[in-house]
């Protein structure tokens, strides 16, 4: 397909050349609703800026924040805390949760692009690295660069940053070793996900060659998919010594069981979790687990955003986060 050229513009908006080339370049200079002419036929055509210098839409310091699940704390935090570093540095964000729906996400992306917002920060609803939402091309041909948090694609965006996944699987791994458990389950997200992936081979790798019988349920990263699966594999099998849930939404579905079941978290089973199960003192349980440093992680995130709306036509860093172990 021929690449959309700026005469494409000029002649579907009814504008000379020169002043297509004005509204991306110097678009003070163009009247405001002829400037707005040129960029929706633009978007209209797929047009794709040559340079950084020609944005689609000028600069709005407004940033768009999608992620799949408010209610889940580690996504609502990390809302928080870039919305708050964001505002410290001048700019708006638009925040909007996909509520782990595609259509909901395609929703959110487009209603983004209209803001004409400088750029995108995405945690898509999918923990598969094929995922591909057309939304991204879309936003590609507008100009407006994606910077992806948690989980990884290989579709086309500025850069991202992730969790250690295998090393936080290594790390509650070698916590278990380390309880001198003979039974350990391990509760997981889609067995073809690649944080279930990464979780769990380091779970395995942490193990090594010990004497310890280790089962995998997969399920889903949110509360009631795991709560179901994990009551079912419970209903044939007996309780393990020790649960390692590989996030929190897991781990509270653990421990919902644990109460069904009568059983003292810690004392009756030895449970981990990856991710902060906040306030859990409160309940006199202390559940060791990987933390993660939300403002930091939203520091990493802020500046590779800022980074794309200046130079949205390269390529950003790929910036892996490390989590720690608490105890307590």
């Amino acid at each position: 397909m021929p690449r959309t050229t700026l005469e494409d513009i000029a002649r579907q908006a009814g504008v000379s050349k020169i002043t297509v080339s004005r509204a991306f370049t110097a678009p003070e200079k163009v009247h405001a609703d002829t400037r707005e002419q040129i960029l929706r036929v633009a978007r209209e055509l797929n047009y794709t800026p040559a340079s950084a210098s020609q944005r689609l839409t000028p600069e709005t310091r407004t940033l768009g924040l999608v992620n799949p699940n408010m209610s889940n704390p580690f996504f609502g935090g990390l809302t928080r805390e870039i919305t708050l570093a964001a505002r410290a540095r001048g700019y708006t964000v638009l925040a909007f949760d996909s509520y782990e729906s595609e259509a909901m996400e395609t929703e959110a992306l487009g209603k983004l692009m209209q803001f004409s917002v400088d750029a995108v920060i995405l945690s898509v609803i999918s923990s598969d690295i094929d995922y591909h939402p057309a939304s991204l091309d879309r936003l590609r041909a507008a100009g407006i660069p994606v910077v992806l948090v948690d989980r990884e694609l290989k579709a086309p965006h500025y850069g991202g940053v992730y969790i250690d996944n295998l090393d936080c699987g290594y790390q509650a791994g070698h916590y278990m070793r380390e309880q001198n458990v003979s039974s350990l389950l391990a509760v997981s997200g889609p067995a073809d996900s690649m944080v279930s992936i990464g979780r769990m081979s380091g779970l395995r790798e942490a193990l090594g060659r010990r004497d310890i019988a280790l089962d995998v349920v997969y399920s889903d990263f949110s509360f009631e998919p795991a709560y179901r699966a994990l009551r079912a594999y419970l209903a044939e099998h007996p309780w393990p010594d020790g649960i390692v849930g590989a996030n929190n939404q897991i781990t509270l579905a653990v421990l919902k069981l644990c109460h069904e079941y009568g059983l003292v978290p810690q004392r009756d089973v030895k449970l981990f979790s990856i991710d902060d199960i906040e306030h859990s003192d409160v309940f006199g349980v202390q559940i060791p687990c990987i933390h993660h440093d939300l403002p930091e992680i939203a520091q990493q995130v802020l500046q590779l955003a800022l980074a794309a709306t200046r130079s949205p036509e390269q390529r950003g860093f790929r910036t892996v986060v490390r989590g720690q172990l608490r105890l307590e």
